[in-house]
């Protein structure tokens, strides 16, 4: 049975080797986590939402990385806020039209920590610009998830019969503020931060932290993999 094609948005890089040259790359740990799962995963750089649809119309799912800040003043948010790093323009075009091209297909999404965030504002949902860290460190740490009971996600990651709580390393100060219609909440942490939605008809599940860091070696971080791709090859 042939590998189902997982699309992956490239992330830019203004070095490659620490030489001052452009270039687009996705992280070892999560090229490998995909192919664990049993998908092939490609690397994308659509300039229009036009070449999106036609590479979206070729893969069986998608995963939305991780990266620097979303630029927000072109979804109404007036000014930026001085903690932002934003990417070139063309990655938010990126990112923005293959997320709304795998939605309006209808295709498997799993979408990390900046995926999540744009597949939240490009569906109507609005983000946190920064959010002030309080009991848990939220940037280049790992931390409790705690996993709403009953959802698509309990289901994912909880099929060992473990308890609710999980840890999941982050990297962020954006966040999510108001879902999207038509996705409900399936993790915060103990500081009350949205840490994971899901779409009510289940075919997406976005995560705010990085299940590809430790998907080698822990189980429920490689089973968001998992699951990406069999929900790719049921069709």
């Amino acid at each position: 049975m042939p590998r189902p094609l997982v699309l992956v948005p490239a992330r830019w890089a203004g070095q490659i080797e620490g030489r001052p040259r452009p270039g687009v790359f996705a992280p070892r740990s999560l090229v490998d986590a995909i192919v664990r799962a049993g998908g092939e995963p490609v690397l994308a750089w659509p300039e229009s939402v036009e070449r999106a649809r036609d590479l979206v119309a070729h893969a069986g799912a998608v995963v939305l990385q991780g990266g620097e800040d979303l630029d927000l003043r072109p979804f109404g948010v007036p000014d930026v806020h001085p903690r932002e790093t934003h990417p070139p323009a063309e990655q938010d075009a990126a990112d923005v039209a293959v997320t709304r091209a795998a939605v309006e297909a209808g295709l498997p999404v799993l979408a990390i920590c900046r995926g999540m965030q744009v597949l939240n504002i490009v569906l109507g949902g609005t983000i946190h610009q920064h959010l002030e860290e309080t009991s848990v460190a939220h940037a280049d740490n790992s931390h409790a998830v705690d996993v709403v009971p009953g959802t698509l996600l309990e289901r994912v990651l909880v099929r060992d019969g473990g308890g609710l709580r999980r840890d999941g390393w982050s990297n962020h100060h954006q966040a999510c503020d108001r879902l999207a219609d038509g996705y409900l909440l399936s993790a915060t942490t103990p500081d009350g931060c949205v840490e994971a939605m899901e779409s009510s008809d289940g075919r997406v599940i976005a995560v705010q932290w990085h299940p590809e860091v430790d998907a080698a070696t822990v189980p429920h971080q490689q089973a968001l993999f998992d699951w990406v791709v069999e929900a790719a090859q049921s069709g």
